[in-house]
């Protein structure tokens, strides 16, 4: 880790009920490197105060709805193989079998909406020069111009922050997840 971070009792009395909110969710093997991003967000808690409204609107109060915004969170850590992203599941509504298709978008998972999502979303986060007219084609197939400029905000944050995540060292070689040689490219989800 690059940066101290800001033990939970320390952090503001905000960034606490923060804490308290979403450290249940998170599975307990990835306490640790969660609790670390908190407190690295602690370092700069009246800009953290500003952001998680942001944060919690763009993805708890779009228009996608929760499954959707999911798959798009989980198709760009897939590719930027943000241990703790992958590791957090924050909607019921996505499986651990929906997780397994991404890589590949298995069709028998997810619905031509969906696939759309991923395949946005995997290209934004591992190759966004690799985003064409295409896509958006696709996309408005689906989803009204509303709903993909919130899906382009989702992605620009969950790509951010995984990042974040990632250079900071915040995740490291504890946190149980495959290397980054194991992940598919998105070369393979563009030829579904």
């Amino acid at each position: 880790m690059l940066l101290n971070t800001v033990e939970k009792e320390a952090l503001s009395p905000y960034m606490r009920k923060i804490a308290d909110d979403l450290y249940p969710r998170v599975d307990p093997l990835f306490m640790p490197h969660f609790e670390r991003y908190m407190g690295l967000l602690g370092n700069a808690p009246e800009h953290a105060e500003r952001f998680f409204p942001y944060y919690f609107g763009i993805w708890f109060g779009n228009k996608l709805g929760a499954r959707i915004t999911e798959l798009a969170r989980l198709a760009i850590a897939n590719g930027t193989q943000c241990q703790l992203c992958l590791a957090v599941r924050y909607t019921a509504e996505v499986n651990e079998a929906d997780v397994a298709a991404i890589p590949g978008i298995d069709a028998s998972s997810l619905t031509p909406a969906e696939r759309a999502v991923v395949r946005f979303a995997t290209h934004f986060g591992n190759d966004h020069h690799a985003v064409t007219e295409a896509h958006f084609s696709e996309l408005k197939q689906f989803f009204s111009d509303e709903q993909v400029t919130e899906l382009l905000l989702w992605s620009a944050m969950a790509l951010g922050l995984g990042r974040i995540l990632k250079v900071a060292q915040l995740v490291d070689a504890n946190c149980p997840l495959p290397s980054r040689d194991k992940v598919v490219r998105s070369e393979t989800i563009a030829t579904v």
